[in-house]
Order: C-alpha cells, then structure tokens, then sequence
C-alpha cells in the first residue's frame, strides 16, 4: 500500500468521523430546545408521519451510517482499500445530500423553529472530506497498479 493511498485512507477517516459527529450534533431548534438527527426521526416517527412512504425508508436507512462506517473502517483494516472506498464513496454522497439539502433549508437564519446549521453543516462537511478521500484512494490504487503493470518505474 502506497503512502498516497494510506494519507487518502486517513482523510476519508476524517470525513467519516465529521460525519458521525455532525449526525449528533443539533439539526433542529424549536425555541430554546436543539435536537439531533436520531431525536428528528423519533419525532416524525411518533407524530405518525410517512407510514408506509418510500420517505420512510430513507429515515430508517439514516439510523444504519453508523454500522456502515464501520464497516468502511474494517474493509481498509483488513486491506480491502477499494471496497472500503466504494462504501465511502456512497454513504458520502447519501449522507451529503440529505446534510447539503438540510444546510440550504437553514438559511443560516436563528429563528426560534427551523433548521439549525450546526449538525447539517458538519456532515455536509465531512461528506465531503470523506468523498475526496475516497477517490484519492482509487486514484492512489490506479498510479500503484500501472507503475506495477509496465514492469519499470
């Protein structure tokens, strides 16, 4: 394994730990009181919205990113760099968008019921970190492997 590709690794980690963190930090305000990502779902979950809505399955599918992070985390221990980095790549992108959509909905306004910045934003974040790491992992790969492939350097 090349040091590109291990620094790319390290960045992607980086990303994905913003990630996490980002999902425990505050995404709504309702007067004085914040709440993070998981307590949103709780809520829209016991007020009964999206019963049996394809919406439904895309907040269910938020509580698995962090097992899927690890997974991530796993796959490169056991040197498995490119699988790694498609999970990367994808729970990047997944929890990018929805963190994206969430940070232009904010408005970056502090109004007493909305959005708050703070949680979407850092995922949003290191969504894109962890997406730049990934790809330098693929990139990484590809310049070791064709320096391999032609036999000279």
């Amino acid at each position: 394994m090349t040091k590109g590709t291990r620094t790319a690794a390290a960045v992607a980690g980086v990303g994905l730990a913003a990630v996490v963190a980002g999902m425990f930090l505050p995404w709504f305000r309702s007067g004085t009181v914040l709440r993070d990502s998981f307590q949103i779902i709780g809520v829209i979950k016991s007020l009964g919205f999206l019963r049996g809505d394809t919406l439904e399955l895309l907040l269910y599918a938020w509580f698995a990113i962090i097992p899927v992070v690890t997974l991530s985390v796993v796959a490169y221990t056991l040197g498995l760099s490119r699988t790694a980095a498609t999970i990367c790549a994808f729970l990047a992108i997944f929890t990018g968008t929805i963190s994206g959509g969430a940070t232009v909905e904010s408005g970056g306004g502090e109004t007493s019921l909305g959005i708050a910045g703070t949680g979407p934003t850092v995922t949003l974040i290191g969504s894109l970190v962890a997406l730049v790491g990934a790809v330098g992992i693929f990139v990484g790969r590809r310049r070791s492997a064709r320096r391999i492939a032609g036999g000279e350097p």
